[in-house]
């Protein structure tokens, strides 16, 4: 963390105040899609935090956890799980051996 303090507690305190506005704590992903909308950038918050995972510690770990705690506690969202690709399997062939080329014999012509 690069920052002083007055900038860590002014960027959670602007990020606690949206949160609860959304009645909703971001995941990274949904922070970044948010686009204009966010009330602390991107570059500012890896700049304060050392990136995302660093805001959620620091808002965990701050008085307005108690008020955000309640819009964290929805059931995480599960991935759906992706149908396994059918592989089909070859089957075996017969192996194709090369034409035998006859050996030339001592005393014969090749032409």
């Amino acid at each position: 963390m690069n920052s002083n303090k007055v900038k860590r507690f002014k960027a959670i305190k602007l990020l606690a105040a949206f949160y609860a506005q959304e009645k909703k704590v971001h995941s990274e992903v949904e922070y970044i899609a948010l686009g204009h909308r966010q009330p602390v950038t991107g570059a500012t918050i890896k700049y304060i935090f050392g990136g995302y995972p660093g805001v959620l510690t620091m808002i965990k770990q701050s008085a307005f956890w108690s008020d955000l705690e309640q819009y964290t506690k929805v059931a995480p969202t599960k991935k759906p799980e992706a149908e396994k690709p059918k592989v089909k399997v070859p089957k075996p062939t017969a192996a194709v051996k090369p034409a035998v080329k006859p050996a030339v014999k001592k005393g014969e012509d090749n032409e």
